[in-house]
């Protein structure tokens, strides 16, 4: 598949043609580094909190699923790790690191913009990513896997079209869309989208079937490479039926609970929060696939961008559970369709301009008519003085860019505050609420500073940030009860493993967040757990700290004595209780 090819320019007017589309880019990565510097410090949320703790784990030396079990693959945790060695173990270190990361990915969307559409095209792509990944209606200046799955399917990407049907290149190709599978697990979706266009060109250049299978096969070993190394690597430090059981046998039980009814409406929730706030950068999105595909010269790299729309959507949809932080990895695909727009609406322009008046050429013109001059302009091809009352015939390539850069005013304006002004308190607030987010860091503060460094803590809830914080180890492997909530034949099993854990390891601390967010408790779901709670904690520990958070307005916290005779006065509270001595 070739890459559309970009209009011709002077090497004279190069700077001029290329300029305003830079300015843009400029202008959108400036607003990113504004808003991801600003809220460098705001709370982490429960995700973060998971990585953040998993990655000091790994920086003590211990293997994923030795110590603390998740649904999810280490590839994003093994990332954290190496922002906290480089940075420092501070919030902000991984907020930098994200920054990093989100720099690189809009330098590669750009860059697979040009492949496709153009230089202009490819600088617009990346502005558009740039002011896409960075909403808040996503939360884009939270550190989510979704991310790096982005980051590594562009990658990917650019190592397809240039892989052709080399096997040794396909090899390197199928490692790259390996390691977005490893990042998180719907980057699965970017390698069946690879193996497809691995498939087409094969068909498109006629190549032998010696040829075709070879190409597969090497992308094929390539693609699974990292993942067969990572269950060598977990069969070795002993941990792999674990990692079985909770990234391929729970992950199933959890994801094939959704009814298609109920996916369908989540999905429709998530979409009018994630389009609004972007509405006509979508908008200019489809509309460039579409004149992109419209058009011969651009027919192949449009329908190459509209096949990695879709399987990103496919990526998007997995477990039906639509998160907005999910539709990140669609953003590179939406982000070249900006640039197909300009790409191809500059040649739908010219197209325009260049059609016949067929009201003028259905009327006979006379002889007298027919042997006039033509006037200058209409030997130059430009409209007559009617024509220019419309908009100046220079400018008329130009009606693409300006269309985007109004899209891109449109997001920016209708995000105003956020990406400007909104303190990181009023941003977690905002983004999540009441979940506990703000009280976890006085939280965590509180265990660190009235410990012991060897301490060990539970947290009962899906709130591992405060481990993070606290600096202390969980003495429990189930940093989220989700999946002890759930209806499936694992759940009441899960409960009495953890149970069981907190009982052996009779922890300094135990942290009870009631929050409904943190453990999204069913009607029919076990209540072993529960039961446990209400007689064993009181029997064996004393409240020593209440964060008491009402539906409006800041947290009350009561320290020390008080906390035990304290009346709590809303159902959103984190009780901190310390071991009986």
């Amino acid at each position: 598949m070739q890459a559309a090819l970009a209009p011709s320019v002077s090497e004279e007017r190069k700077w001029l043609v290329y300029r305003a589309p830079a300015i843009l880019l400029g202008v959108a990565l400036l607003l990113s580094f504004i808003v991801r510097i600003r809220l460098a410090n705001a709370p982490l949320e429960r995700d973060e909190g998971e990585h953040l703790y998993l990655a000091q784990m790994m920086l003590e030396g211990n293997a994923p699923w030795k110590l603390a079990y998740n649904l999810k693959l280490p590839g994003t945790d093994a990332v954290c790790a190496v922002f906290l060695a480089l940075f420092g173990q501070t919030v902000a270190a991984l907020r930098i690191g994200l920054l990093i990361l989100n720099t690189v990915t809009v330098s590669l969307v750009a860059l697979l913009g040009r492949r496709l559409f153009g230089i202009s095209a490819g600088l617009v792509a990346g502005a558009s990513y740039a002011l896409l990944s960075a909403s808040q209606n996503v939360v884009g200046t939270v550190f989510h896997s979704t991310h790096l799955v982005a980051l590594f399917s562009v990658i990917s990407t650019l190592l397809l079209l240039r892989s052709g049907l080399k096997p040794g290149k396909l090899l390197v190709t199928g490692l790259a869309f390996g390691l977005t599978f490893l990042m998180k697990q719907p980057g699965a979706a970017f390698a069946a989208f690879g193996a497809l266009y691995v498939i087409v060109l094969w068909r498109q250049t006629r190549a032998s079937v010696s040829a075709g299978v070879t190409a597969l096969l090497s992308f094929g070993l390539g693609f699974a490479l990292p993942y067969a190394l990572l269950c060598l690597a977990l069969w070795r430090a002993g941990v792999l039926d674990r990692f079985w059981f909770w990234t391929v046998t729970l992950a199933e039980a959890f994801a094939t609970q959704r009814t298609f009814e109920t996916a369908l409406t989540i999905l429709k929730d998530a979409l009018a929060q994630v389009i609004l706030p972007n509405l006509f950068l979508w908008l200019a999105a489809f509309i460039g696939l579409g004149l992109a595909i419209s058009l011969r010269g651009t027919r192949a790299s449009g329908l190459f961008t509209s096949g990695l729309m879709i399987f990103s959507f496919g990526a998007v949809s997995a477990g039906a559970n639509f998160n907005p932080n999910y539709f990140v990895m669609m953003f590179p695909a939406l982000a070249l369709g900006l640039g197909a727009l300009i790409a191809s609406g500059e040649s739908f322009v010219e197209l325009a301009a260049s059609l016949p008046d067929t009201g003028s050429e259905r009327a006979k013109p006379s002889g007298k008519t027919r042997n006039k001059r033509k006037s200058p302009d209409r030997e130059r091809g430009e409209p007559d003085s009617a024509g220019r009352t419309l908009f100046a015939w220079r400018y008329r390539r130009r009606l693409p860019f300006v269309f985007c850069v109004i899209a891109c005013l449109f997001s920016v304006l209708a995000q105003g505050y956020y990406l400007l002004a909104m303190t990181p308190y009023e941003f977690s607030r905002s983004s999540y609420g009441s979940n506990p987010f703000p009280e976890a860091v006085q939280v965590g503060e509180y265990i660190r500073t009235h410990s012991d460094a060897g301490a060990r803590v539970a947290v009962l809830g899906s709130e591992a940030e405060i481990y993070f914080y606290s600096h202390r180890r969980a003495s429990t492997g189930y940093l989220f009860t989700y999946s002890l909530m759930e209806t499936h034949q694992y759940a009441a099993g899960l409960q009495g493993d953890m149970i069981a854990e907190i009982e052996a390891a009779q922890p300094e601390y135990i942290v009870y967040v009631t929050c409904a967010a943190s453990w999204l408790k069913r009607v029919d779901s076990p209540e072993t757990l529960f039961d446990w709670i209400s007689q064993y904690v009181p029997a064996h520990y004393h409240a020593v700290g209440i964060a008491d958070i009402p539906t409006s307005g800041k947290a009350k916290y009561i320290w020390g004595p008080e906390a035990a005779s304290y009346r709590i006065t809303s159902d959103n509270v984190i009780v901190i209780w310390r071991r009986k001595h």
